[in-house]
């Protein structure tokens, strides 16, 4: 099978894993009686789970055949016992459990993904396949929430068990996935030997600021659950054509954002995504009007299709500049995963004090300023850099004349 066959497949795989499985996941909590702090956490604790594994256990696991498929099937027996535990009396806390058992198995092997990639993958290549990837993904999220949310209103009689049916297509979608991806692993044996590890050894200013502004994205996520299932009282099919909008639109829109990236540098195009994503949440809580939250859900769609991929490759020709490749790739997944975590539990906060709609806002203001804290600090530095070299000229012109 040809490398990017391989990978293209593996992308839609894992794609359907996440719309037959987790994109009604949040849904179906709101619907089986959560509180807000447990839509919060369910947000949350995966994250967190997340980046404890990445900190403490995947900068130290080689990259190798048997470790990738170890991982793998840690997550698939996660994967059933959340989807079985839906028909249990009170299924949040099992939901809950093994979804962070399942996020400390996936680091394995999504860690070890980009460092497979590198190892098969021209650096030129990154954008293009992140891109591929990412209207693979969108095509499939698109088509399949539509079916998926269909799906689950006609049976809403069966409720829960129209989703369990759902989340068993998933499990087996990310391991097919999982299997085609095994085989770029070395097939070579390498001793595992646990020890005290020092996290964020390879993080530097811009790995920081972009888990910063992923932060301040996560804080949005458990506030739509709540505005759209809680508030609003939205069906399956009306959420999933807000996934639907989204996906047609970035489908449309990325090869553009692609070739803008090219032509004015990655980081203002991302920075157009970020602030784009704040200010078009700013009125969220006040609107009602379904078409109108359409209309806002296609745009924040494609501005988190661009932040994905922009972010993606940032990471990849980052990773040059780093002395240890792995550690990198483990530290800026465990920034970006400790951003999501930590966004969503302050926005669990928040709604403690504030309504709904103060929550948005003060959230988008505050992802403005997130964005803007390394801009200023990157212009303040390239200009003490500036003057110190004109300083330094004018010294050597002094010495020369004297």
């Amino acid at each position: 099978m040809k490398l990017s066959t391989r990978i293209y497949l593996d992308a839609a795989l894992q794609n359907m894993k996440s719309v037959f499985f987790f994109t009604f996941l949040q849904v179906l909590i709101a619907r089986l009686g959560a509180t807000n702090f447990q839509i919060a956490l369910s947000n949350s604790l995966p994250p967190l789970f997340c980046a404890l594994s990445l900190a403490f256990l995947t900068r130290q696991l080689p990259v190798t055949r048997g470790v990738f498929l170890t991982g793998g099937y840690i997550r698939q027996f996660a994967f059933l016992c959340m989807a079985f535990s839906v028909l249990l009396p009170n299924p949040i806390p099992y939901l809950l459990f093994f979804w962070s058992v399942n996020a400390v198995s996936v680091m394995v092997s999504d860690a070890q993904k980009p460092a497979l990639m590198r190892r098969w993958v021209s650096p030129n290549d990154f954008s293009k396949i992140f891109s591929n990837n990412k209207i693979i993904g969108i095509v499939i999220v698109t088509i399949g929430s539509f079916t998926i949310g269909h799906f689950l209103d006609a049976y809403n009689w069966m409720f829960p068990k129209n989703y369990v049916f759902s989340m068993l297509i998933g499990c087996l979608s990310t391991f097919a996935g999982m299997s085609l991806m095994a085989e770029l692993a070395p097939k070579e044996k390498q001793p595992i030997k646990l020890t005290w590890v020092r996290p964020f050894q390879e993080c530097d200013r811009k790995t920081w600021w972009l888990g910063l502004n992923n932060a301040g994205i996560a804080m949005v996520a458990p506030l739509l659950v709540i505005y759209h299932v809680n508030v609003l009282k939205l069906s399956n099919l009306q959420i999933a054509y807000f996934v639907v909008i989204a996906g047609v639109v970035s489908t449309l829109l990325l090869p553009v954002a692609r070739m803008l990236m090219e032509r004015f540098g990655m980081i203002k195009v991302y920075g157009v995504a970020i602030i784009g994503m704040a200010l078009a949440l700013l009125p969220y809580g006040f609107i009602q009007s379904f078409w109108l939250l359409l209309v806002i859900q296609g745009w924040v769609g494609v501005c988190l299709a661009v932040n994905e991929v922009a972010s993606q490759t940032i990471m990849m020709r980052e990773a040059s500049k780093h002395r240890k490749e792995m550690v990198y790739f483990s530290d800026f997944q465990l920034v970006m995963n400790a951003g999501n975590g930590i966004g969503a539990l302050l926005s669990g906060a928040l709604l403690a004090f504030l309504p709904i709609w103060g929550c948005f806002v003060l959230i988008a203001i505050t992802r403005v300023l997130f964005f803007f804290s390394y801009r200023s600090a990157e212009n303040t530095e390239t200009e003490d850099v500036t003057t110190l070299q004109d300083v330094k000229q004018g010294n050597q012109a002094h010495s020369a004349k004297s």
